[in-house]
């Protein structure tokens, strides 16, 4: 049976013990974890733009003091002002044909691009690009005339 030393501090004193290897590691595992759990966390987060300052600021529910900006629920006129604007963008792809709306959605609405779409629909990219600028064009027309800016 093997034998660690470990020291533990608390404050001024300091004290050294012994214990085995099956007793350090029940007593560390549990805290290994959390530290692996947070550091995934953390990296997460910074592959997706955040710093890790506001990975500790988002942890500890402080996030005004460090600059993230209030993640509050929306209000009731946001909410309103969405529904709106998505009433408006469902009249738009309803104004556009078969094919141009499934053009639109996956295109500007899934990201595909536009070379993968056409091998799909066994079209040249070209057609395709000259395609999607058309219905952009209508779309901005579209909304234009609603008074939308886009």
């Amino acid at each position: 049976m093997s034998f660690r030393k470990i020291t533990v501090k608390s404050g001024n004193e300091e004290s050294t013990l012994e214990v085995t290897e099956e007793e350090y590691r029940n007593y560390f595992r549990p805290w290994w974890q959390q530290k692996k759990h947070e550091q995934r966390n953390r990296e997460a987060m910074e592959q997706n733009g955040y710093t890790e300052e506001s990975y500790e600021a988002w942890r500890d529910n402080a996030p005004e003091e460090v600059g993230i900006p209030d993640m509050e629920l929306p209000g009731v006129d946001e909410l309103v002002e969405k529904k709106l604007l998505l009433g408006v963008l469902a009249d738009a792809m309803d104004s556009l044909l078969p094919e141009e709306r499934e053009l639109a959605m996956k295109v500007f609405g899934e990201e595909m691009p536009v070379s993968e779409f056409a091998k799909k629909h066994d079209q040249p990219r070209t057609t395709v690009s000259s395609k999607k600028t058309v219905v952009l064009g209508k779309l901005r027309a579209f909304f234009r005339e609603r008074g939308l800016d886009v």
